[in-house]
């Protein structure tokens, strides 16, 4: 059975979210249209229809199915139309850890009803705890069952680590690892993204070359494209921080992502990042 396009279910309502267009900042995302394709096509799959999206922190996971819900939505995959995403809020979950895997059941059971595709963030959370009262636990029979489509992210460490060990979970999930864009990407990405949040400011080609060079620099730990995203928003927010409210930076300028760099890293200048 299929909710369409009314109201979620309860449980899933209450300890989730629906992703879909309307989700906050989702016309900022950029289609991957070969990853989002691949997920489609193991969604509606006959046999392991649950996918585990693997990488970096950073790398993109979370936004990635935010548009594939939305596009979902828009009919582009026909296979999957009206289903629902529903993301899941572990800490709702886990809170009363006496009633926390029935609770986790019932939601299972409501989404398997309804034919909703479950996701949870940061999957290695399911196995948070050793033994058998873990929500991994829980969750296993109605993934080796087939009855349920799930989408989860975490870094390809911690599949390995809490999902792969498992041999029958493991061959229930296709694997699908998101790379960091290359060079050429990150920038067409921020670009979308600058001309999508601040429409009403102007970013200089070489304002969006240098937040890719200086992010690399001042936080070369961070998988991309979230630590140049991070310096762009940030270079905002400093070019408009004595502006009033409804007032908006008129442009920014490679001085301005320098400036932001600096002031950001604690730094005199920005090269020294």
């Amino acid at each position: 059975m299929s909710t369409g396009n009314g109201k979620l279910p309860p449980l899933c309502a209450k300890y989730g979210r629906e992703l879909n267009g309307r989700s906050g900042g989702v016309e900022q995302i950029l289609e991957d249209f070969s990853a989002l394709d691949r997920i489609a096509v193991a969604l509606s799959s006959e046999e392991q229809n649950n996918v585990a999206l693997t990488g970096a922190a950073g790398c993109g996971k979370t936004a990635t199915v935010r548009k594939l819900a939305a596009m979902i939505e828009a009919g582009r995959y026909r296979r999957l139309e009206g289903r629902r995403v529903v993301e899941l809020n572990i800490d709702l979950i886990n809170q009363d850890r006496k009633k926390r895997d029935l609770r986790f059941k019932h939601v299972l059971d409501e989404a398997e009803y309804h034919k909703i595709i479950i996701y949870v963030d940061e999957a290695h959370r399911l196995s948070e705890n050793d033994g058998p009262s873990n929500l991994m636990n829980t969750l296993k029979p109605y993934i080796t069952s087939g009855g349920i489509s799930m989408l989860i992210s975490t870094t390809s460490e911690e599949f390995r680590r809490y999902i792969a060990r498992d041999r029958a979970m493991e061959r229930r999930f296709q694997s699908i690892e998101l790379k960091e864009p290359g060079r050429a990407r990150l920038i067409e990405i921020l670009r979308h993204v600058a001309r999508a949040r601040y429409p009403q400011t102007v970013f200089t080609e070489e304002a969006i070359t240098e937040t890719v060079r200086l992010s690399a620099l001042c936080a070369p730990q961070r998988a991309e494209p979230a630590r140049s995203l991070e310096l762009l928003h940030y270079t905002v927010s400093a070019a408009q921080i004595d502006m009033r409210p409804d007032e908006h930076a008129a442009g920014i300028t490679c001085e301005a992502v320098r400036a932001a760099a600096a002031l950001k890293t604690g730094e005199e200048r920005a090269e020294q990042c």
